[in-house]
């Protein structure tokens, strides 16, 4: 095995200009996330990281599904850890790594409820086990075996076969509103571009950052 230490990745894949940038984060967002959409597996996977002061930060993988002009959607279970901790503190990070492009996003802002029906809208869409499986999981909470879930998961399958499954009234989306987003492009020497947009007065200002 080697030695992690003694591991590298050469970054000169691309370069990231300031005259090259769009005015606006959610704008520079769609142009890379467009570059990448195709090419790469999981594109809209998102680390977001949350933090109460009884659990401390925790961070997982949520996937983003909806990419509006003020802010970043994704949907899970309102009774779960993450929205625990968004309901007691809604500051948040999320994060994008897109190694194969040798890209980093990072996101800071305040995130917010989404409205039911635009929930409702969504849950519409979902396949018919992903349905099933909002009704099933109790997200976060311990369950003894995987026979239980598969059980629940069952149960319920058999409890709306033939009818149209409801959004459970414990699901739905969020969005991060961002008050600074960082855009990161891996170069060589670990000399990498690194530009932050941060809202002043309503506007973004961007500003280089030392790698």
């Amino acid at each position: 095995m080697k030695k992690i230490e003694n591991l590298r990745t050469d970054y000169k894949l691309d370069q990231l200009n300031e005259s090259s940038l769009a005015p606006s984060p959610m704008v520079q967002f769609e142009i890379w996330f467009n570059e990448v959409l195709d090419l790469i597996i999981e594109p809209t996977a998102m680390v977001l990281s949350t933090y109460s002061q009884k659990k401390g930060v925790n961070s997982r993988i949520v996937l983003l599904k909806e990419l509006k002009k003020d802010g970043f959607v994704f949907y899970t279970n309102y009774n779960s850890l993450k929205a625990e901790q968004i309901k007691q503190n809604p500051y948040v990070s999320l994060l994008f790594f897109w190694p194969n492009f040798q890209r980093q996003i990072r996101v800071h802002g305040l995130v917010e409820k989404i409205s039911n029906q635009s929930s409702i809208n969504y849950f519409k869409k979902r396949p018919r086990k992903s349905q099933i499986a909002a009704w099933a999981s109790a997200q976060s909470t311990v369950v003894d075996n995987r026979f239980v879930l598969e059980s629940l998961f069952h149960d319920f399958e058999k409890k709306f076969k033939n009818k149209t499954i409801p959004k459970p009234p414990y699901w739905g989306g969020y969005k991060v509103v961002p008050s600074s987003v960082e855009f990161w492009q891996g170069r060589e020497s670990r000399m990498h571009d690194r530009f932050l947009y941060e809202k002043n007065n309503n506007k973004w200002v961007i500003s280089r950052l030392q790698p």
